[in-house]
């Protein structure tokens, strides 16, 4: 009886420290991502056109970019009765 409240009062100890160290990280993102944010807007504010407009462009070809290799990645999957070539020869 006594082992199973000492398991129990760790248990909740648990419990308490997850919740202290959860809800500090909550709280820094919610304080620290506005700063972030303001700090890119500022940056982004202070550039020429031009750059802003390779920036904007260069962000949609990188999620352009990702988005055709997985699904490039899920077509390979999907293909039947083909073999996956091995870098060892086997």
């Amino acid at each position: 009886m006594r082992s199973a409240r000492v398991e129990s009062w760790k248990s909740l100890h648990k419990l308490l420290k997850f919740l202290f160290w959860y809800g500090i990280a909550v709280t820094a993102v919610l304080y620290l991502l506005p700063m972030a944010a303001v700090a890119v807007e500022d940056r982004y504010a202070a550039m020429s056109s031009t750059a802003r407009l390779f920036s904007v462009i260069g962000f949609f070809v990188v999620i352009g970019a990702w988005q055709v290799m997985s699904m490039r990645d899920r077509m390979k999957r999907l293909r039947p009765g083909r073999r996956e070539s091995r870098v060892d020869g086997a």
